[in-house]
């Protein structure tokens, strides 16, 4: 009896035969899904272009297809295992890489995806994006992975040179200022977790405008090229430089023990910048304005950091150039009151706060009035602004434009009120920005105006710096020429004190010529020296033979006209004849009785 018990009853045999069968049945199917899966990637795989892998996350065994070899340029899979594979890819990649196998072969992910870097036979890295999906068995365990790689090398590096482009200048190769912003940034942090300082440079080149409109922008972009290349080269170990735009530049310097090691470092790249730059057969001579902002002492963020610095720079400058200077509270209240200034400014322009004043031009021999030049004066108030404060601020904020625009409409309407009272008179001088000129139309402006009061141009003098020369190939000078033409007197003020050739003057449609207040300062000393006498002589000598009228401004003393008067200079303006003076004072004392010539030439002070 206890024999028959050991021998297994039909019933039972027939359930293991059942069970065996749904066991082999079921690997059946996870086999010909693991088939079917494999032959769709192969076949896709082959329209694609792609390579083809299999993996056992079990036993590590892995198997590439040829597509997958001839795109890492091996003639043969050597690749065994997983070890194997992973020596291929690039360490910075594998922990990426490795992850993002886990993450799929745990559920936590629909399919598997990676882009990562893999030694290539000849030695370089290629870029390739890997997918795949793992095969699971009924109880959601991975026991096979399969998937292709795509090359993606040509992709990653344009994808690699958009990015650099978008964090580097294009000229220099320079990191911008947006990558500065972010390195600054992550500088800070670090600096304040380790109590340690940094500083920022702002760099400037002095007087480059002067190169690209004289030797033309290629020859700035030389230059600016070959002061990135020197720095760079001649770079602390603890500074970065990057292009700000333009001619500028920044320095990171981090860190530092003081706020001497910052100037030190300036006091280099300012001696590196005025060395002389060769290219070719071309000398390139410039300087730079440098400003210094140091972390914590001046700002605790980046931007003011760098707003702190460029207000540095930007005294150093006002210097003069060539300058460095370490960014002062002060500063920042000199920069609070040009704002203030310029707000101001705009309100005086909508408010009429603006007035012409007058002052008038004498002839040298007979005291006769022979003309005026109309000056910008500022009421704010109850204070007058000087105009060498508010008229630089105008410039550099562009309202020097509509200001200059309502200056030559007060200015043809109070010509026109005077003909109507006194006759013809004397031409009135108008002072045109060299900002004017940055738009096609102020010549065409100045001549409707004209022709809208009904106005000769001869009414009409225009005066100009020495700074609207250096376009002497562009549209100013087409603008001065149509002005001209029209009858209009074209005057070059201040001269001498600027930089322009002097073979424009025989080219440029100029009819005077204004020997700056500088000068006449110095032409009579006390001491019977020289003084600027042997440079007026020459300045008149040299006008005289190219046919131009001669102006003396700031005539102050009774010497001064006499000498004047020898060496043959045509107009007097100057406190010796009177200040500038409002429209009815002014019409008062020149107009009424200008007919009237003042023979004794004794000119005292008016006012």
């Amino acid at each position: 009896m206890a024999g028959t018990l050991l021998v297994p009853g039909i019933p039972f045999i027939a359930l293991l035969l059942i069970a065996g069968s749904a066991a082999a049945w079921l690997a059946y199917v996870e086999w010909r899904e693991f088939r079917s899966i494999s032959r769709a990637y192969d076949m896709a795989m082959l329209a694609a272009h792609d390579g083809f892998w299999e993996w056992d996350p079990v036993t590590k065994a892995l198997h590439v297809g040829t597509r997958l070899l001839e795109i890492l340029g091996y003639d043969e899979d050597f690749l065994a295992d997983t070890d194997g594979w992973l020596k291929l890819v690039h360490p910075d990649d594998r922990a990426a890489y490795n992850s993002a196998v886990a993450e799929h072969l745990k559920g936590k992910t629909v399919f598997f995806y990676c882009e990562y870097r893999v030694l290539a036979k000849d030695g370089t890295y290629r870029w390739i994006a890997s997918r795949g999906l793992a095969v699971r068995d009924r109880h959601g365990k991975a026991y096979q992975m399969v998937g292709s790689v795509t090359d993606i090398t040509e992709r990653r590096t344009h994808q690699e040179e958009m990015e650099f482009l978008a964090q580097h200048d294009v000229l220099t190769g320079l990191p911008n200022r947006l990558l500065f912003s972010q390195q600054l940034h992550n500088a800070i942090v670090k600096a304040k977790e380790r109590s340690c300082k940094l500083a920022v440079l702002f760099i400037d080149l002095d007087r480059f405008k002067n190169i690209n409109d004289t030797l033309g922008h290629r020859a700035g972009d030389q230059l600016l090229q070959l002061v990135a290349l020197r720095l760079k080269q001649e770079m602390p170990a603890n500074c970065c430089l990057y292009r700000q735009g333009g001619d500028e530049f920044i320095v990171l310097i981090n860190p530092i023990s003081d706020a001497n090691v910052a100037v030190d470092t300036a006091l280099i790249f300012k001696e590196q910048i005025t060395a002389p730059f060769l290219c070719g057969e071309t000398d390139f001579f410039t300087s730079a304005s440098i400003g210094i902002s140091i972390f914590p002492e001046d700002a605790g963020d980046g931007e003011t950091l760098l707003r702190h610095a460029d207000t540095a720079m930007y005294e150093a400058k006002a210097a003069g150039g060539n300058a460095i200077r370490s960014h002062t509270p002060l500063m920042n209240q000199r920069v609070t009151f040009r704002m203030s200034l310029e707000t101001r400014l705009r309100r005086a322009l909508q408010e009429q706060q603006l007035e012409l004043y007058f002052q008038p031009q004498v002839d040298t021999q007979t005291g006769q009035l022979v003309g005026a030049e109309a000056l910008l004066r500022w009421h704010d108030g109850e204070s007058q602004i000087p105009p060498d404060h508010f008229i630089p601020v105008a410039e550099e904020c562009g309202l020097i434009v509509p200001i200059g625009d309502w200056v030559i409409e007060q200015a043809v309407a109070q010509i026109n009120a005077w003909r109507e009272q006194f006759g013809e008179i004397p031409p009135i001088a108008i002072n045109l920005s060299p900002r004017q000129f940055w738009r096609p139309s102020v010549s065409q402006f100045i001549l409707e105006k004209l022709q809208a009061a009904g106005l000769p141009s001869s009414a009409l003098e225009v005066e100009i710096t020495e700074s609207v020369l250096l376009d002497a190939e562009g549209g100013s000078i087409e603008q001065l020429r149509h002005l001209r033409a029209a009858g209009i007197t074209i005057a070059l003020d201040d001269f001498g004190t600027g930089y322009s050739s002097l073979s424009y003057l025989q080219r440029l449609p100029i009819g005077t010529l204004k020997i700056d207040r500088s000068f006449i300062n110095d032409l009579v000393l006390d001491d019977g020296s020289a003084g600027s006498d042997p440079l007026v002589r020459a300045i008149i000598a040299m006008a005289k033979s190219l046919s131009l009228r001669v102006v003396a401004e700031g005539v102050e003393t009774v010497p001064q006209h006499r000498r004047l008067k020898t060496l043959g200079c045509d107009v007097l303006q100057g406190y010796l004849i009177s200040r500038p003076l409002p429209a009815a004072e002014f019409a008062a004392k020149f107009l009424v009785h200008r007919s009237k010539v003042n023979t004794s030439l004794e000119y005292g002070p008016q006012g």
